[in-house]
């Protein structure tokens, strides 16, 4: 009964919710978007010699609400900012204020500290609005589909998209990305979402994505798509192409573009299947173990030093690759914010503690085992494969730890 009162609690949570909308300007629109992006630049930029220049001048650490109360001057003396929605160009001065407060923070976590630098035109992200109403209004379309978008200074701008839950619109984004203009909107929202009736623990892998294990002792496996290495051959070409132009060319440029859309296209082609994936799991699941992945860790370089120089180095930079290709983090994010909307229990097993890739599923016993070893084979006579193993040991623990027992288990691991 508690449970269910908290999966009722859970489900009827007000949380934000970001949605990506696709723009579709005119071509004076887009013209209009140049500028602001543009307008916006500059002021980062600006703002940033701003704090330099006190510093190094005057020993003063300029903050975000010093220059605030400079922006309404700026504004005032300066045509091209009073064309620039006020709020948004805050957000802009926002930005670089989180800029300063994460290089602060590495600094004193000692690590590569990161000066926050000046942005070029085509790296600058975009520019963001704080509230409906004031720079920016969206309407969506009929049954929740697409919509326009009015933006201060520049128009009504139609828009595709969908929101899976349509809520109230608090914040807005604009920015530009391989040549295409986008709008991402926070909307607090009530979202829910089905959920299934099994328990699953999960092992995250390179050579499959996926090792699902159920309960009663079945598995199931979910390819890797292997995404970035089917778009090398493609990105090869045109970045080889990009290398001929001349620099400052127009034909530079769109070679620039046309590698830029390759990257995009893979990306979202990662956040379209692992979006899909674990909506899947959530729809048949009612537990979720899955392990405490340190991403940051796994892929380390292992170049070493002049002291002690690494091995094997070549070979751990390509399985950094495959790792960063598949985004174990952003998958296991997207789980957890997914079961808390479906109420499901989600067990994050820790893996320095627990050992899932070297622990047998049936005895306990920890087993040491290399990479290359792709079968756990024990002394208590179980042998399988070293994904489904560990995709074992997961649930198992979680199911012990959440006072439920497995209907299918080799021994008991309660204690």
């Amino acid at each position: 009964m508690r449970m269910a009162q908290h999966r009722d609690r859970l489900n009827a949570m007000v949380v934000s919710r970001k949605v990506a909308y696709r723009l579709y300007p005119s071509r004076s629109q887009g013209v209009a978007l140049l500028s602001m992006l543009g307008a916006h630049q500059r002021l980062y930029n600006a703002a940033l010699e701003q704090r330099i220049a006190a510093w190094r001048l005057r020993r003063y650490g300029m903050s975000y609400a010093n220059q605030c109360r400079e922006l309404t001057e700026l504004r005032a003396a300066d045509e091209l900012y009073q064309n620039v929605n006020a709020q948004s160009a805050q957000v802009t001065l926002k930005r670089l204020d989180w800029a300063f407060k994460a290089f602060f923070q590495r600094c004193k976590r000692g690590e590569m500290a990161g000066f926050p630098r000046f942005r070029s035109f085509e790296r600058f992200s975009g520019w963001g609005y704080k509230t409906h109403g004031d720079g920016f209004r969206f309407v969506p379309g009929d049954g929740n589909m697409h919509g326009r978008l009015r933006l201060s200074g520049v128009g009504v701008i139609p828009v595709r998209g969908r929101a899976r839950t349509l809520g109230e619109v608090a914040t807005c984004e604009i920015g530009r990305k391989a040549g295409r203009w986008y709008a991402w909107l926070t909307m607090q929202c009530e979202p829910k979402r089905t959920r299934g009736t099994k328990a699953v623990g999960l092992d995250w892998g390179v050579q499959t994505f996926l090792t699902i294990a159920h309960e009663d002792g079945s598995f199931a496996e979910v390819a890797n798509p292997r995404l970035v290495r089917r778009a090398k051959a493609e990105l090869e070409a045109a970045q080889q192409n990009l290398g001929r132009k001349q620099r400052g060319s127009k034909n530079r440029y769109k070679a620039k573009n046309i590698v830029a859309a390759i990257h995009h296209k893979t990306a979202n082609r990662r956040a379209d299947f692992l979006h899909k994936e674990s909506a899947k799991l959530i729809a048949r699941a009612n537990l979720i173990a899955a392990e405490t992945l340190t991403v940051k860790n796994m892929t380390a370089s292992a170049r070493g030093n002049l002291e002690n120089p690494g091995r094997n180095v070549a070979q751990k930079a390509g399985l950094n690759r495959e790792i960063l290709a598949t985004a174990p983090s952003a998958f296991l994010a997207m789980l957890r914010y997914k079961a808390a909307e479906a109420g499901i229990e989600y067990v994050e097993v820790p893996s320095r503690t627990v050992k899932p890739s070297q622990r047998c599923s049936a005895c306990w016993d920890v087993r040491k085992k290399t990479l290359a070893q792709r079968r756990h084979v024990c002394s208590c006579g179980l042998a399988l494969g070293r994904d489904e193993n560990a995709a074992r040991v997961t649930l198992f623990w979680a199911l012990a730890r959440t006072g439920r027992e497995p209907t299918w288990c080799l021994a008991s691991i309660a204690s």
